[in-house]
């Protein structure tokens, strides 16, 4: 396993696709340090325990944004490629999230961005969103990308605003099969999304 240390208060190492690398990404976080940690197949369970704690709570709040429970098997194509990372705060898993470098519903330039997918926060980390969605800035920054894209349900306006608010700027919606976070090819039942994008500005030196 390999851990690169970032000086600086918003860094992030590049996206390196070594197995099994740690990113440690210094920010300001009132306690231990945030890292970020590629992965593994054998981490699969606690992976999905975040996302269906993250869909327990959204349900609890009328939200069905997410299905009741993910499907490991949907999940584990993501872990075996690398593109799925845990979020831990000291010792603690506080956040789990998958940066794709292609996703069918973009089809307007799909290689000058990176997606975020999947994203979930456990309760009492309020905040840690903002900082992962920094950090995944410094990955499309790294590999020559121009934006940062993702998705979420129509009709969920409070995570609409919540994205709107950091920046990003909606670029119409699609129609996707299945759950977003849990697509489907085959499913029968259809979800519409909004599509949201935002620009990475250039790394300016300090």
């Amino acid at each position: 396993m390999t851990t690169r240390r970032v000086s600086g208060a918003h860094s992030a190492t590049g996206p390196e696709h070594s197995s099994g690398q740690t990113v440690l990404m210094c920010t300001p976080w009132p306690g231990p340090a945030v890292v970020f940690e590629r992965a593994q197949v054998v981490g699969l369970p606690e992976v999905v325990a975040i996302l269906d704690e993250a869909a327990r709570w959204l349900r609890g709040r009328g939200i069905r944004q997410w299905p009741e429970r993910f499907a490991p098997d949907l999940v584990r194509p993501a872990v075996e490629a690398g593109e799925t990372w845990l979020v831990r705060v000291g010792d603690r898993s506080a956040a789990t999230v998958t940066v794709d470098a292609a996703d069918p519903i973009w089809q307007d330039r799909p290689s000058a961005a990176r997606y975020v997918h999947r994203m979930a926060v456990r309760r009492g980390y309020g905040g840690l969103g903002t900082r992962i969605l920094s950090w995944v800035d410094e990955l499309a920054r790294a590999a020559g990308c121009e934006f940062v894209r993702l998705d979420c349900v129509a009709d969920n306006p409070g995570l609409v605003k919540y994205y709107l608010e950091r920046g990003f700027v909606p670029r119409g919606e699609a129609l996707v099969g299945g759950a977003p976070g849990q697509r489907r090819t085959d499913a029968s039942h259809r979800t519409v999304v909004v599509r949201l994008e935002r620009l990475v500005s250039a790394k300016t030196s300090t």
